[in-house]
């Protein structure tokens, strides 16, 4: 692939992309939504497990859906039964290793800390409330996830796995075997990601409530259902870079640029764009070190499939400038979407 004048392009498109673009418009500054945050991990860390029928029917009536989640599905610790199983929360939390995790969270996200976070997540909640008036506007737990998940999310709840976003140059991330958590794995394990991650992950469960099968879907179709979770990242985080939003350098995103038109061309095979198989197609929007598959080279970042169903929706929307973000989620038909896309030629 030739590799043109990156500074050039990627300053020019950057400033073109923010003139006229009217999600950026949305002012919530007078909104008086409350988000609620709550600290699980601490509450778990600091709980009294001399009573544990007690303490675990104190955390359910505080947490709910999300307690039974946790010890489920993110710990996969026990059924959730708080009268007789919170008291196997005690193995997780009086374990050497994870105690050592925590003391690395509570050293990073201390009190002013999260207070920024806090208020990086009031905003693009509140933005969430502004477009999606009736639906439930989230509440926020932080939790230590035992380095399971980065985030959780339900249509009540953003969690959080403040685990996942320590830094790549923590000590104890440093420590993390390499054969588990690749050096490109702990790369993205970036504080300013947090935020990010977490209401992209939110976007997902809800752009894809009424269409979650990715299996049988066309590469097209899913890069585009992927494309719309990203446009919901600049519904709610419009003031965010885009390399942060694909967890990109800017050298990542540079090359994305500077090399669309040689990386449509090679999605753009009849036989790839609308190809079915799954272990194919995932390779376009698969995290690594690189997209592995095709001619695309290995000095590319990963997930360019990624990037360019996001230019897809981008070009869609600037093209229906009448269409809503609700019609948006509801349209099928991704050639439709696909018609307004044109790629950057070099």
């Amino acid at each position: 692939m030739r590799i043109i004048n990156y500074i050039l392009i990627f300053t020019v498109l950057v400033f073109t992309s923010c003139e006229d673009d009217p999600l950026k418009k949305v002012d919530v500054s007078e909104s008086k939504l409350e988000v609620r945050f709550d600290r699980f991990d601490h509450d778990i860390f600091n709980a009294d497990f001399t009573d544990p029928a007690r303490t675990g029917q104190q955390l359910y009536q505080k947490y709910r859906g999300f307690y039974c989640d946790y010890m489920e599905v993110i710990l996969q610790a026990a059924r959730c039964q708080p009268d007789s199983n919170f008291a196997v929360l005690e193995g997780f939390v009086s374990h050497r290793d994870m105690r050592a995790l925590q003391l690395q969270i509570d050293k990073l996200y201390n009190t002013d800390k999260i207070n920024e976070v806090n208020t990086e997540f009031t905003e693009a909640i509140r933005r969430w409330h502004h477009f999606f008036p009736d639906s439930i506007a989230p509440n926020v737990v932080y939790m230590n996830s035992g380095l399971n998940f980065s985030a959780y999310s339900t249509d009540s709840i953003i969690s959080v796995g403040l685990d996942f976003f320590l830094g790549p140059q923590d000590s104890i991330v440093k420590l993390f075997p390499n054969d588990v958590f690749p050096q490109y794995f702990k790369d993205d394990m970036r504080p300013d990601y947090l935020v990010v991650n977490a209401m992209k992950d939110f976007s997902w469960a809800q752009c894809n409530k009424s269409d979650r099968n990715t299996r049988g879907a066309t590469l097209l179709d899913l890069i585009v259902q992927q494309g719309k979770v990203m446009y919901m990242l600049d519904a709610l985080l419009p003031m965010t870079e885009d390399s942060t939003k694909m967890n990109w350098s800017t050298e990542n995103m540079e090359w994305a640029i500077a090399n669309e038109w040689s990386v449509w061309k090679e999605l753009a095979k009849q036989e790839v764009l609308f190809e079915k198989e799954y272990n194919n197609n995932k390779k376009w929007i698969d995290f690594g070190p690189f997209t592995n598959i095709g001619a695309i080279p290995q000095d590319s970042p990963s997930q360019l499939g990624i990037w360019l169903g996001w230019k897809m929706v981008r070009a869609y929307m600037k093209e229906n400038p009448s269409i809503t973000i609700q019609q948006l989620l509801a349209e099928k038909d991704s050639q439709k979407i696909l018609k307004a896309f044109k790629p950057e030629k070099p």
